[in-house]
Order: C-alpha cells, then structure tokens, then sequence
C-alpha cells in the first residue's frame, strides 16, 4: 500500500507543481523587492535557515488545522492510518493533502525570492527528512534532537495512544511545537502503538473516499 502511495504521489509531483507556480501567483501583492534584495544579500547557508523556518511555520499550521477541524481530519487520517512505520510511511498521503501541503509551502519560498541553488538544497533537506523522520531507525541524534524533527519526535506524532493525540506537527524543527505547546517528547520511551485510533479502510480506494464517506456519516 505505502510503495503504491510512494509511486502515486510522486509520480503527481508534475503536476502539483504546476499547480502550485499558478497558486503563488495569487501573492503578487505581497512581493517586497526590498525583502527579496535583503534576503539574496546573506551567505547562502543563512537564506536556507530563513527558508526552513518559514516553510516549517507554514507547514506547522497547516499539519495542525487538518487535526483540528473536524473536517479535514479525514483527509489527513489518511496519513495516520499507517500501524508499522518505516521509510514508506510518509509517502501515504491523501491526493488532497499532497497538493495542499505542496502548494502552500511555495508561498514562503515564492514571497522570499531565493535563488535555484537555496531552493534545490531546501527541497533535498525536506525530501530526505520527510523519509527519515518515519523510518524505524533508533538513532540517538545527541543535541540535534533538541533543534530538528527526527523519527523519534515524529513517532510520537504517529501514536494512537492519548498523550500523544494532535502534537508534534512541525514538519522540520520543533520550534513553533515548543513556541504553541504542542510538543510531547518523552525522550526516554517510543510508542507502543500506532494508527488511528478508530477502524480504517485498509484499500487505496477506501481510503481516498474516506472523507467523503466519513462526511455522509455526519450528515
């Protein structure tokens, strides 16, 4: 199921990025010639910080209000219906969800107006954190743990078991966790269980009808 949502999604990466360069084109208005100048004016390991940072906080709101509303829960549900976590587990993802994370995070990138080599770097460290951080590795990560997203954080994420339920949605620092009180980091313990924590449809398209029949319930 996770190699089919793997080949799946990334085969739609065309086309979410088509979709996502007429997205931010909307954004026009908030361009600052005078941010963009100052922004290509720092050492390039900096411009990748500021880029991290802002696509985490975007990233962070977004991975929140799809647990938070009620909603959009079943789109994301999609993405925690996965028991055994490994390095194809972050690729099990609603279509939906994909072109809205996809699509949102190029708006900070956009609105900063960073050159190919920042972004080329920024799309590796996001693409090689992303299979990292579900992978069942138990590296200890020493003080690293303490800046950035890592499997352990992000299994925490992933528990069905209550303390764990909506925390950790950063998607590459725990920063904004830290800063809006949604972090759960037991650093000594990983979880026990995983999923969501009501039955789920096990096929691809069970799953991707999920919120439309999840939504025919409430009604």
């Amino acid at each position: 199921m996770d190699l089919f949502y793997f080949c799946f999604n990334h085969l739609a990466i065309s086309a979410i990025l088509i979709y996502a360069n007429y997205h931010v084109t909307h954004f026009d208005w908030a361009v600052s010639a005078e941010v963009q100048a100052l922004i290509g004016s720092v050492p390039i390991a900096l411009q990748l910080v500021v880029v991290i940072l802002c696509a985490d906080f975007v990233l962070y709101w977004e991975h929140r209000i799809f647990h938070e509303t009620q909603y959009l829960w079943p789109v994301h549900a999609v993405h925690h219906s996965v028991q055994n976590m490994d390095w194809l587990a972050g690729s099990r993802s609603h279509f939906i969800q994909t072109f809205s994370e996809r699509a949102m995070v190029m708006v900070p990138l956009y609105l900063l107006g960073v050159g190919e080599t920042v972004l080329n770097l920024y799309v590796a460290f996001a693409a090689l954190q992303a299979v990292l951080i579900h992978c069942n590795v138990g590296l200890p990560f020493g003080p690293l743990k303490y800046i950035f997203v890592t499997p352990q954080f992000h299994h925490w994420h992933h528990s069905s078991e209550k303390p764990a339920i909506d925390t950790n949605y950063s998607a590459h620092t725990i920063l904004f966790d830290w800063l809006f009180n949604t972090m759960h980091f037991p650093r000594e313990h990983w979880p026990a269980k995983y999923g969501t924590t009501g039955k789920f449809p096990q096929s691809y398209l069970g799953q991707t009808l999920y919120p439309i029949t999840a939504l025919l319930k409430k009604l």
